[in-house]
C-alpha cells in the first residue's frame, strides 16, 4: 500500500474512532426520541443498549480492523513486516484496552484518559505517523541511511515492545485460556512485574519510559533528513579513536 492510500485508510479508520466516540452517543438519543420507546417507562433499554453497546462497540473494532490492517499492509508495501510486524501487532493489543475505553466510557476527564494512556499506543501513534511518508516516491530507505541512527531506532523499539508486554494485565489470564498452559501463565504472571520493574530501573515511574518515547520519535526525526545533515557519528568514534592512539 503506497502512501497516498494508507493515509486516506488511516484517517477513515481515525474519522470512524472519533465518530463512535464522540458522536455516536447523540445518535442514539436521538433514535431513542424518535422511536416510540419513551412513550412507555422502561422499554427504552433494549434500544439504548443495541445502539450504545453492541452498535458502538462494532464500529470501533471496525476502526481498530483498518487501523491494523492498513499498518500492516504499509509495512508489507515497503519490506519492513518481517522487522516490524511483531512490533505492530503487540503495540496495538496493548492499545487495545485503552482504546475501548475511551471510546466506550462516558463522560471521561483527562486526568483518567492520560492515566490509563499506554506507553505502547505513543510508540504504535509515532510509528503510524512516520508510515505515513512517501519513502517509494524518491526511493528514500525508511528509518535513514544511518546504521547508528536505524540503531537506535530498533534499540527504542525494542525498549518500547517489552513496555507493551509489561502493559498487558490480561496476558496471563490469555494465556490460560487459549493454550490451556497455567504453569505458562504463571510464569508470564511472575516475569511480568519483574520486567516492568528493570524497564522502569526501579524507580517505579514512566520516566524511563517517556525518555526512550522521546529517543524513538527523535531518531525517527533525524531519519528523515538528508544525508549530509545528519550528524555522521560512527566516523565521529573512528577519528576519536584514531587520536587517542
Amino acid at each position: 500500500m503506497f502512501a497516498g492510500r494508507y493515509l486516506w485508510w488511516m484517517l477513515t479508520g481515525i474519522t470512524l474512532l472519533m465518530f463512535f466516540t464522540l458522536c455516536f452517543d447523540y445518535f442514539t438519543w436521538l433514535a431513542v426520541q424518535l422511536s416510540n420507546c419513551v412513550e412507555m417507562a422502561g422499554s427504552c433499554m433494549p434500544v439504548v443498549q443495541f445502539m450504545a453497546g453492541t452498535l458502538k462497540t462494532a464500529g470501533v473494532w471496525i476502526a481498530i480492523g483498518i487501523l491494523f490492517g492498513a499498518a500492516l499492509l504499509r509495512l508489507s508495501y515497503l519490506s519492513l513486516l518481517r522487522l516490524w510486524g511483531l512490533p505492530i501487532v503487540l503495540w496495538f493489543l496493548a492499545s487495545m484496552p485503552f482504546l475501548l475505553f475511551v471510546a466506550t466510557g462516558e463522560r471521561l476527564q483527562w486526568a483518567a484518559i492520560s492515566e490509563a494512556l499506554p506507553l505502547a499506543f505513543l510508540f504504535l501513534a509515532s510509528l503510524l505517523a512516520y508510515l505515513a511518508i512517501p519513502f517509494e516516491d524518491d526511493d528514500t530507505r525508511p528509518f535513514g541511511a544511518s546504521t547508528v541512527l536505524r540503531g537506535i531506532v530498533y534499540a527504542a523499539a525494542f525498549y518500547g515492545v517489552l513496555a507493551a508486554v509489561t502493559e498487558m494485565n490480561w496476558l496471563s489470564s490469555m494465556v490460560a485460556k487459549l493454550l490451556g498452559m497455567p504453569a505458562l501463565a504463571a510464569i508470564v504472571a511472575n516475569v511480568q512485574p519483574r520486567l516492568q520493574e528493570a524497564l522502569t530501573l526501579g524507580l517505579g515511574n514512566v520516566l524511563p519510559g517517556i525518555f526512550a518515547l522521546v529517543v524513538f520519535i527523535a531518531a525517527l526525526v533525524l531519519s528523515l533528513l538528508p544525508p549530509g545533515l545528519v550528524p555522521p557519528l560512527r566516523r565521529k568514534r573512528i577519528r576519536l579513536r584514531q587520536l587517542r592512539h
